[in-house]
């Protein structure tokens, strides 16, 4: 195995307590948790992850290690997912078997078992160009109620009342720029005997297993920034003990003899660039091929003024948008006929300064490509605190 001598610089960059987030960073974000989200829903046979990001993770809590096997093994959950490859991948030697348990609040959290490596499941996704994700880590965890009483079946319409966050972190980089959004992540979930089971997938970690590795798992549908708490001189990843939901922290115990510091240098580059490149060769990656020369990125930053002179409102699209009991507001809309459309879960922290009112920064762009109509999504927080969603079709694409 090299030793990647490039390796220390990167991460005391990456560790800079003085590079907080800027607008540029949060709507890099946004668009690849979109970008993820539409990926999920695209390729994944199940449920999607939809996140979006916040900041930091682990102090102690109420910690246990179970005794006796009491929940689906992996495999089984697996095998009750329908998915072959990582039925067997979870009965082979890579495989990394846990139940451990952690209770806080009214949820227990167990963390069942972990496997990485390439082409693990017939499931793949895809990145942006169509190229196959293949070499990723999966794991597997347990979601019940601390009382004993089931949790609800996917078919009830309370299952989606409830919502959890689980995520790999790495100790040495920010959990606010990896996290599962940022590296690719989705899962699927299954409800067995009142237990909620999750097969949650991001990019191979095992490459930073010369490290500690954490799973984090915290209440509400985004990586909580209160949750956490992050060191940015030791690296360390530590829950908020104050924290008032779930904020389970787990080792995940990955093999060392598999670390690669060579390609976990290459991913921390690679990351960087797609979070924080603002330079011109960036502005023409994300360029459409629109009529009129404007880019993805110039869509995103247009003013109210701008949309309005630039696209037309479809208003049968505007929606009102109402926070559920964990403050997120969920949306879902089509376009015409063509299937074209958008569905997700937003947040206020993500979208908005606090005590900002108006239109939010952030905008998701739909489309454009190779001539397609490109449409344009806005949020405008209202004095009550709904959300007004707008849909914008771009008039060069019109």
């Amino acid at each position: 195995m090299k030793h990647n001598l490039d390796m220390d610089p990167l991460l005391r960059q990456a560790l800079s307590p003085k590079e907080e987030p800027n607008d540029q960073l949060n709507r890099n974000i946004l668009w690849k948790a979109k970008e993820t989200e539409e990926m999920n829903k695209k390729y994944f046979k199940r449920i999607p992850a939809t996140a979006i990001i916040a900041a930091a993770v682990l102090l102690v809590g109420s910690v246990s290690t179970v005794a006796a096997w009491r929940y689906l093994t992996p495999e089984k959950v697996a095998e009750v997912l329908e998915d072959e490859g990582l039925i067997k991948a979870f009965q082979s030697k890579d495989a990394i078997l846990v139940n451990e348990s952690q209770e806080y609040g009214n949820y227990k959290i167990t963390l069942l078992g972990v496997v990485s490596g390439k082409n693990l499941t017939q499931y793949l996704s895809a990145d942006e160009t169509g190229n196959l994700r293949e070499d990723r880590t999966y794991v597997v965890t347990a979601i019940e109620n601390a009382d004993g009483t089931p949790r609800p079946a996917i078919s009830e319409e309370s299952y989606l009342e409830e919502s959890f966050f689980v995520s790999p972190l790495i100790e040495g980089l920010d959990p606010n720029r990896y996290n599962s959004v940022t590296m690719n992540g989705g899962y699927s979930e299954t409800v067995q005997n009142g237990v909620q089971y999750r097969i949650t997938e991001v990019d191979n970690v095992e490459i930073f297993a010369d490290r500690p590795l954490y799973l984090s798992v915290n209440s509400g549908t985004f990586y909580d920034s209160q949750a956490y708490q992050f060191d940015a001189a030791s690296g360390k990843i530590t829950r908020n003990e104050e924290y008032e939901g779930i904020n389970a922290l787990f080792a995940l115990p990955l093999d060392a003899s598999k670390a690669d510091p060579d390609a976990a240098g290459a991913y921390i580059q690679k990351l960087e660039k797609e979070l924080f490149s603002e330079d011109e060769e960036g502005d023409a990656d994300v360029s459409d091929g629109a009529d009129d020369g404007s880019s993805v990125l110039e869509r995103h930053n247009w003013t109210e003024e701008e949309l309005e002179k630039n696209a037309v409102l479809l208003e049968d699209l505007t929606q009102v948008l109402q926070p559920d009991a964990q403050g997120n507001y969920s949306y879902s809309y089509e376009i015409g006929e063509d299937g074209v459309g958008s569905s997700g879960t937003l947040s206020l922290d993500v979208l908005f300064e606090d005590g900002q009112t108006g239109m939010s920064d952030h905008k998701f762009v739909i489309g454009g490509e190779e001539g397609q109509a490109a449409y344009i999504e806005t949020y405008t927080l209202n004095e009550d605190k709904t959300i007004t969603l707008k849909v914008y079709q771009c008039k060069d694409a019109a």
